[in-house]
């Protein structure tokens, strides 16, 4: 296993879809740990700083940390399936449809969407 700092995730805890999804990744052992972060619990620490500092907006995507590079939105899908494990159906599935940028970037819309009808149905807040 990789001896770096953990990839970390950061994803809407307020979306029961976001919340679903993030906790379906898995990412290949010889890569590193995976650290999944609540965007709602993480405010005034090092990595929102980053987060902010790059201009991202956590509103239109999640952001993956990995590498001591910051990856968003459709990016930071893609690159999970870059590194993702195959193990369970679901990530085969995850791996085979987003290592592709094209499946991403014609996904990716579509999963925001369903994110905003989530969070409107629940009555919560954007972040």
């Amino acid at each position: 296993m990789s001896e770096g700092p953990p990839i970390q995730l950061v994803y809407d805890g307020d979306c029961p879809f976001c919340t679903a999804s993030a906790r379906m990744v898995r990412i290949k052992q010889a890569v590193g740990a995976l650290q999944i972060l609540n965007a709602r619990e993480i405010g005034g620490t090092p990595l929102d700083a980053e987060i902010a500092a790059r201009g991202f907006d956590l509103n239109q995507g999640i952001v993956v940390k990995f590498e001591d590079r910051l990856y968003h939105g459709e990016e930071a899908l893609h690159l999970l399936a870059m590194i993702g494990s195959e193990r369970g159906w679901l990530n085969r599935l995850n791996v085979a449809l987003f290592r592709n940028k094209a499946t991403v970037t014609l996904f990716y819309p579509a999963m925001k969407a369903v994110r905003r009808l989530m969070l409107k149905l629940n009555g919560k807040r954007p972040i």
